[in-house]
């Protein structure tokens, strides 16, 4: 055990430090409580009664080892320890680790002491208690334990709750025994009756303080690493101002508050700090400049050397949508107010320009996704502000423009409010010879879930919005939950529905109505054994099934809609056998009514010759998990291609999350090119509209769980985002190909031009290859450096090949 500096006061002496030996660790072997019960199959097991406490630690990988505790999609975890007795408590520790595969680390642990169980004491948060002198290193897998000294306090009964998500993983806690005095007499601390509650007040204010905090040590740490230390030399007496003001900001937000960054005038100060690190790289005025639009960015962020920006050039077909962005830092000590307009250019063009919004998310890894539309005034310009100190990101967005096939040349004109600093960007639009169909090949949807009062992600009053823009991103395929089965079913005793006149379609014909036009009508099924309390297997059960589901078929004849636009989701993502077999039952049943519905299948084995072969065999679409096939490699796509080969028909789906913090390159966009690579037809995410379980993505602190949706939603709105335009982009690429390589069977029929087709065929092989060359297991997410500018690059290859396909 190390040796721990361990605070006392002396009463003449004021506060010194004394070594001491580690102090005692109250929690040994004490009994404990866990709510929710851990859930994560990799190290859940009975010993969880008793690991916590045990004094073990964890060797290897984490949240494999059974010494672990681990819960998956369940925040926060609550553990309540009873420690015998009444006991001075100076201190805590949650052993955890995270980096890598999407865990986390924890927004918050929170410490909470009782003598009764009835009144609680907050004692501290060890996510920030924990972090004063060393913090849990980013970007790669790393164990680390938040432990403090700083606690003082009493009881017998101590409430860890944690806040880590999507997944949350402990091997150990201690609780530290504190002077003998501290046992009587009244100690510092808030006091409530529920710790559950206290936890969700203290949301907001934790993840404001926590915020605030990073990003004040933040812009000193980057400021050390390049070598401008002496920048902030005069700072330190301003900075600890600053530090001292976090707390009673961070309780005073309004109501309102939303985690858009900065969130108020404390942060514009602390972000200003920045400003002279800026100067001291060099950046002596506004800057503007440009890296990969898909790059992450932070709001100090340091701009490359050489990587001012004279120009902005986009390329594309008629009808379709693509973008690109530049960069404005502000090395100055006041806001800079900018009046930015698109000059010279046709109306047709439909160029619209986004402020790309820096927010804060549930994880506190702040991300610059936001695309908020700019308000033009009655002059034609739009007005960005930056803070000092900080960069901010424009986004010019070209929608589906109608105009003829040039190259269309204007500028952006940038210029200061006061007239300080003017710019023009030349502006360059390359429209080409080329139609983007309306409806793409691909199938797009996302679990939506909007039927009924839409109400699925709890912000229904979004619905109209969401949908237009789901629409927008060439959604083709929405889902709905078994709330859109047809009601009021009564069968005979050979199982024969014996009221198909009088069952109910009303929610299912409302949302078809909703989603009129779509390409497919997907439900999740979410079935058991039985069905209207027959078990499945017998003859009266596929009676049952087929008779209800041969009504429901001919209701959607009834609509104009075919029976092979049904897709049936019968189990979600199955794994062991015993769900094969519910589906190997179900789709007997189905298949016995000959209706012609389709089959679909989600399947997560991760060597899938571990399925019941007749389960594959009995759906129609095999839907694999896109980074599962990632990290499996070969074998795992071989096997699908065998079985699009067999005839089956390949969709691909990602489910991973928190959505915000995923690649939109890798992750998002990269989805498309693999499925043309693979030969799938579809390409789907869980989940359109998924706002964290409150329905709001700019409430993050207050979201109960990970937030899926690749844009922004609110209760009555959605705003687009940079995974949203790069699951939008994925799909126009995939039109791209789908379009080369039909004109290259084309010349390959005709024999015309054998030097272009080998081209083509070049592109349609190497070029993806080399598309999605980046997309690994380990490059998922965000914050992990890679070439971001490989898809483009071989998009513009695809275009001049269409352009000069022979004719």
């Amino acid at each position: 055990m190390f040796m721990k500096i361990y605070w006392i006061t002396l009463l003449c002496v004021g506060w010194v430090a004394v070594l001491l030996a580690a102090p005692e660790n109250l929690a040994l072997n004490k009994p404990y409580t866990l709510s929710p019960p851990p859930n994560y199959k990799h190290c859940t097991d009975p010993g969880d009664k008793t690991q916590l406490t045990d004094g073990i630690y964890s060797e290897g990988y984490f949240w494999t080892q059974t010494g672990t505790v681990g819960w998956n999609n369940v925040a926060p975890v609550q553990c309540v320890i009873d420690l015998g007795r009444v006991e001075p408590i100076c201190g805590a520790s949650w052993s955890t680790a995270a980096g890598v595969a999407g865990v986390n680390w924890p927004e918050s642990v929170l410490i909470l002491a009782s003598e009764d169980r009835k009144t609680w004491t907050f004692l501290g948060d060890l996510c920030e208690l924990g972090t004063v002198d060393k913090t849990p290193p980013q970007g790669r897998y790393a164990t680390f334990r938040y432990a403090s000294e700083q606690i003082k306090g009493r009881g017998r009964y101590l409430a860890i709750i944690a806040a880590a998500r999507p997944f949350c993983f402990v091997d150990e806690i201690e609780i530290w025994r504190g002077p003998e005095a501290w046992l009587a007499g009244e100690l510092p601390g808030e006091r409530t009756d529920d710790p559950r509650r206290y936890y969700e007040e203290s949301c907001l204010r934790s993840g404001v303080a926590a915020r605030l905090r990073s990003d004040l040590k933040s812009i000193f740490a980057q400021a050390v690493a390049l070598g401008f230390k002496e920048a902030l030399a005069d700072k330190r007496a301003a900075m600890d101002v600053l530090q001292g003001e976090i707390p009673a900001v961070a309780v005073a937000m309004p109501d309102d508050f939303q985690t858009i960054l900065p969130f108020n005038e404390l942060h514009k100060r602390i972000l200003a700090l920045n400003a002279p690190v800026l100067r001291a790289a060099g950046v002596l005025q506004p800057l503007v400049w440009q890296g990969n639009r898909w790059d992450p960015l932070t709001l100090s962020a340091i701009p490359p050397q050489g990587s001012g920006a004279d120009s902005v050039t986009l390329d594309l077909m008629r009808g379709e949508v693509r973008g690109e962005s530049f960069n404005i830092t502000n090395p100055n000590n006041s806001e800079l107010s900018l009046k930015l307009s698109v000059n010279n250019m046709p109306e047709g063009l439909n160029l619209e320009l986004r402020e790309v919004l820096f927010t804060d998310t549930q994880s506190r890894q702040p991300v610059a996704a936001a695309l908020r539309p700019l308000v033009v005034d009655a002059g034609g310009s739009c007005t960005v502000l930056v803070p000092a100190g900080c960069t901010r990101q424009v986004w010019l967005a070209c929608n589906r423009p109608t105009v003829a096939a040039q190259t269309y040349a204007g500028k952006i004109t940038i210029a200061s409010v006061d007239a300080k600093f003017n710019k023009d960007l030349a502006l360059r639009v390359r429209v080409r010879k080329l139609d983007f169909p309306a409806q793409p090949l691909l199938h797009v949807g996302g679990w939506d879930y909007v039927q009924g009062d839409a109400s699925y992600y709890r912000a229904p009053g979004n619905v109209d919005a969401n949908l237009a823009l789901m629409r927008s991103m060439y959604v083709d395929s929405p889902w709905a939950t078994p709330a859109v089965f047809p009601k009021g079913a009564a069968f005979d005793a050979q199982g024969q529905l014996i009221n198909a006149d009088a069952l109910d379609f009303s929610v299912w014909d409302a949302w078809v109505k909703r989603w009129q036009g779509a390409r497919n009508y997907c439900v999740f099924f979410a079935v058991g054994s039985s069905f209207h309390g027959e078990a499945m297997g017998t003859a009266r059960f596929e009676a049952k099934v087929g008779t209800w589901l041969t009504a429901w078929v001919r209701h959607m004849e009834g609509q104009g809609i075919k029976a092979e636009q049904m897709v049936i989701l019968l189990v979600d993502e199955p794994h062991q056998r015993s769900q094969d077999e519910v589906l190997v039952a179900w789709a007997k049943a189905v298949r016995a009514a000959d209706l012609g519905v389709v089959l679909f299948i989600d399947p997560t084995y991760t060597d899938p010759l571990q399925g019941d072969p007749a389960m594959f065999a009995a759906h129609d679409v095999l839907c694999p998990n896109t980074p599962m096939m990632v990290a499996q490699g070969e074998p795992f796509r071989e096997f699908y291609r065998r079985q699009r080969e067999g005839g089956k028909t390949l969709w691909l789906y990602s489910c991973s999350g928190p959505a915000k913090l995923l690649d939109p390159i890798t992750y998002h966009r990269a989805q498309a090119w693999l499925a043309f690579q693979i030969g799938a037809k579809g390409s789907f995410y869980w989940a359109f509209g998924c706002g964290g379980g409150i329905g709001d993505s700019w409430r993050a602190y207050a979201q109960a769980y990970s937030e899926y949706s690749p844009y922004f939603v609110s209760p009555s709105d959605v705003m687009e985002g940079k995974h949203s335009e790069a699951v939008r982009e994925g799909v126009q690429d995939y039109e791209y190909l789908c379009m080369l390589r039909e004109q290259a069977d084309k010349v390959r029929v005709s024999g015309k031009d054998l030097e272009w087709l080998q081209r083509a065929d070049q592109l349609l092989q190497r070029g993806v290859a080399e598309a999605v060359a980046a997309v690994a297991p380990d490059a998922m997410f965000w914050q992990v450096a890679k070439k971001r500018s490989v898809m483009d690059d071989v998009r513009i290859r695809v275009l001049d090949a269409l352009e000069s396909a022979p004719r």
